[in-house]
């Protein structure tokens, strides 16, 4: 359960709904994932992972050995080429691999991406529909005082205007505000209202349009002239390369949850430079630490990203979360092994609202 609504132009959630993987070795030690899936986004349900995406890649997983992590890397590059449209089901699978063979070869799970860590990013807030227009003044002052440089304000409703004038007087002009519709407006509309938002420092419109129309995203980038940002048309690499191929974005909005694990989630960035696009990175609203400890050591590595929008702030959402991190000094470029991540047993088991499901193959379970 969430402490508060979460609320945007097409939904509110009160609650997240994930799958926890436990993938176990033979040496008793564990590592986990999370697999979050959103129809919206993949097309994959809770049902459906857990009646038929999860038990069909654990078939596959089952028995598999490694001596070294670039098999597991091996491994996992061959695997994601056939997941297709489950890659929420897939980052869960892969985190907790990651996450295990990182503990039993001394690896950090981020190092399958190929580059060194480099700084902390920055956390980005998003400011939703939860906190009223008549609270936003105050809002906007904490975040000032705080130093939150980095913000994103959902619209699509019908005070939008007066909302982002509070918020940007509040913030003050050096602050630049991406804006997010969630694909609340037909093309049109975006066009009209971006228009009457000109006056206001708008660094980028994230998702205008409904994912589908990819023509109506290209309209508002020829017309209004701000960078254009894919979120909920953007999952797979096809989605990436119709957005390329359609003139429809100028910025892929990356979230580990949704595009496939470090593994998906870096080749949409490779893609993203190969076609001089930016990149962005984000987590899903409602995600459990393992899902944003991946996210964060994903972004030190990345040099594109300039903050990790919602970094800290799914742990003040959740009512509580399901880890705690491994105690590192966040100065230091040296990670723990896996996701450095410590798993809750008592919330795991106060928060399950099913059985667990055990499989298990030659001492290996899962």
């Amino acid at each position: 359960p969430f402490k508060a609504t979460f609320k945007h132009a097409l939904h509110q959630r009160q609650k997240t709904e994930a799958v926890i993987v436990a993938i176990h070795c033979q040496e008793k030690l564990a590592g986990f994932g999370e697999i979050l899936p959103r129809p919206y986004l993949t097309g994959e349900t809770i049902g459906g992972v857990v009646e038929t995406e999860a038990p069909r890649r654990l078939r596959r997983w089952l028995g598999r050995s490694f001596s070294r992590k670039q098999e597991v890397f091996d491994f996992l590059k061959s695997e994601l080429e056939g997941a297709g449209r489950g890659l929420a089901t897939f980052a869960g699978f892969e985190l907790a691999l990651l996450d295990l063979a990182g503990q039993k070869f001394g690896f950090p799970a981020g190092e399958i991406v190929g580059h060194p860590p480099g700084r902390e990013l920055e956390p980005g807030v998003v400011i939703d529909f939860n906190i009223p227009t008549e609270e936003l003044r105050e809002y906007g002052l904490r975040l000032r005082l705080t130093g939150k440089r980095h913000v994103k304000v959902k619209v699509g409703r019908a005070d939008d205007l007066r909302r982002l004038e509070i918020i940007s007087a509040t913030l003050g002009s050096e602050t630049s505000l991406r804006l997010d519709a969630n694909g609340a407006w037909s093309a049109q509309e975006a066009i009209e209202t971006l228009a009457e938002m000109s006056r206001f420092k708008i660094q980028s419109i994230e998702q205008p349009v409904p994912a589908s129309d990819l023509e109506g995203m290209r309209q508002v980038r020829q017309s209004v002239g701000l960078p254009v940002m894919a979120d909920e048309s953007l999952c797979t690499f096809e989605d990436g390369q119709r957005l390329i191929d359609s003139e429809a974005a100028d910025i892929f909005n990356i979230r580990l949850g949704k595009c496939g694990g470090f593994s998906g989630a870096m080749r949409l960035v490779q893609l993203a430079r190969e076609n001089k696009l930016g990149c962005h990175l984000g987590s899903l609203v409602g995600e459990t630490g393992i899902l944003t400890s991946a996210a964060e050591d994903f972004g030190r590595r990345v040099e594109e990203f300039e903050c990790l929008e919602g970094k800290g702030q799914n742990k003040v959402l959740l009512e509580a979360d399901i880890v705690e991190p491994v105690h590192r000094n966040p100065e230091s470029n040296q990670a723990h092994s896996g996701l450095g991540i410590q798993v809750l047993e008592e919330r795991l088991k106060r928060f399950s609202v099913s059985e667990s499901v055990h499989f298990k193959d030659e001492g290996i379970r899962a």
